[in-house]
């Protein structure tokens, strides 16, 4: 990537726009929140509210699982966010159509009602995948190299800490009502949540216009998004985003696995949610200084090292709930992290202004899903055969057989962002390529 001087003449509003001031970088950051509430509200509280309405836990997980497949399959959608309205306008409509599908599922939700609650929840995840994606396109228009570690760290606080947060805020209030009628409620304040977090989107700059016409969703943008993809650092990207190097698939399994550790239902509750609320902020912070400083790929990377080798000691040591705790806060703070790693490695690789930036990214947030999804079955299929053992040392076992030899792959061919993009923000953006 190189820089260059020429505009495109159709540009020229996005190009006195772009001198627009760029928010703090916790600002950028925040505006994941709608993302991580609706993503953590799926993974930990929603089996939570089901079970207290005398679902069994199997058909708990089932409901879980389908509602998060979105995260998965959602790309297939991205090329719409390159097309047409601009990025902005689909943060909007997507984050209104998720509000409004998660209140509406949780309205009906009720033992006889399942399927119809299990589709709008979905529809409510899909829509908040690509508003993850929209969101992420429009920060590649504005945020500079220089900001993008600390953007990524921030990104993880709304997602990771901000999700574990939410979660016991419902799980708290789910103790306190009467699931079988009172359900809405929770529905209408998360609602109100999701709208609540489009606030720092506010003092976003102007973004650009679109490149492309409706009509052109899956000609052009395709063709635009292969010849982006292939580019060497991107593939080596895919490569450690596919891999289960950093998956840290665990934690999503932490809070059914406390009684292996002998540790109360209010201990699991109140680590899996405030704790883990707070260890993973913090990871995503420290991932976000990391990230500015180091190579990200050797961050993202170690990450997974680090998060393997806590697994394979907590593996041998007693099952006791003082372990459970601390396997829990270290795990979430190393996935804090990764994931930070991530968002800020998946910046440097869109690079600045792309016109199939949301495109790119989806295709990246895929690769990682698939891996942590592959690793989670895994993880259940460890945990079925050998207990909590064997579902520690297949994710640490996993992570660290795909990222050694993949520290090999980013020394060659992954280096830091070129130093020329350490650049001032009155730079225009539509000069980076």
């Amino acid at each position: 990537m190189s820089l260059s001087i020429a505009i495109d003449p159709e540009d020229q509003h996005d190009r006195q726009e772009s001198f627009a001031p760029v928010p703090p970088a916790w600002v950028t950051g925040l505006a994941w929140l709608p993302f991580g509430i609706v993503v953590g509200f799926t993974i930990t509280a929603l089996p939570f509210l089901v079970t207290r309405m005398g679902v069994s836990l199997d058909r708990a997980a089932a409901m879980s699982a389908t509602v998060m497949t979105p995260t998965f399959w959602g790309f297939l959608l991205n090329p719409i966010l390159d097309v047409g309205l601009t990025r902005r306008a689909y943060c909007w409509l997507t984050a209104l159509v998720a509000a409004g599908c998660m209140a509406s599922g949780l309205w009906v939700l009720s033992p006889a009602h399942l399927g119809a609650a299990t589709i709008l929840l979905l529809l409510g995840e899909l829509s908040i995948v690509l508003f993850g994606s929209a969101l992420g396109g429009w920060q590649t228009e504005f945020v500079p190299e220089r900001m993008r570690g600390m953007v990524g760290g921030w990104t993880n606080v709304a997602n990771l800490g901000g999700g574990a947060l939410g979660s016991l805020v419902v799980m708290w209030l789910a103790t306190r009502i009467d699931m079988r009628t009172d359900a809405r409620w929770i529905g209408l304040g998360l609602m109100a949540s999701i709208l609540a977090g489009l606030l720092p989107a506010l003092w976003f700059p102007l973004p650009h216009k679109s490149r492309f016409k409706l009509k052109q969703i899956f000609a052009d943008t395709m063709k635009a998004t292969w010849q982006a993809c292939k580019q060497r650092e991107c593939l080596v990207g895919f490569a450690l985003f596919i891999a289960p190097a950093s998956a840290l698939a665990a934690i999503n399994l932490f809070s059914g696995i406390g009684r292996d550790f002998h540790a109360s239902d209010h201990t699991v509750i109140l680590v899996t949610g405030a704790g883990c609320a707070i260890s993973a902020s913090i990871g995503s912070l420290l991932g976000g200084w990391a990230s500015h400083r180091f190579n990200r790929g050797y961050v993202y990377l170690l990450s997974g090292i680090v998060g393997a080798l806590c697994a394979l000691i907590v593996a041998f040591l007693p099952h006791v709930p003082e372990n459970f705790v601390w396997l829990a806060l270290a795990y979430n703070g190393i996935a804090g992290v990764s994931y930070a790693a991530f968002t800020s490695l998946s910046l440097q690789l869109v690079g600045h202004a792309s016109p199939v930036a949301s495109t790119q990214l989806g295709l990246f947030s895929a690769s990682t899903n698939g891996a942590i999804v592959f690793m989670t079955a895994a993880d259940g299929l460890g945990y079925r055969h050998f207990g909590v053992r064997g579902l520690l040392l297949t994710d640490g076992l996993a992570s660290l057989t795909a990222a050694i030899p993949l520290l090999f792959l980013v020394r060659r061919y992954l280096g830091r962002a070129p130093e020329h993009y350490l650049i001032d923000d009155a730079v225009p953006i539509e000069q980076l390529n």
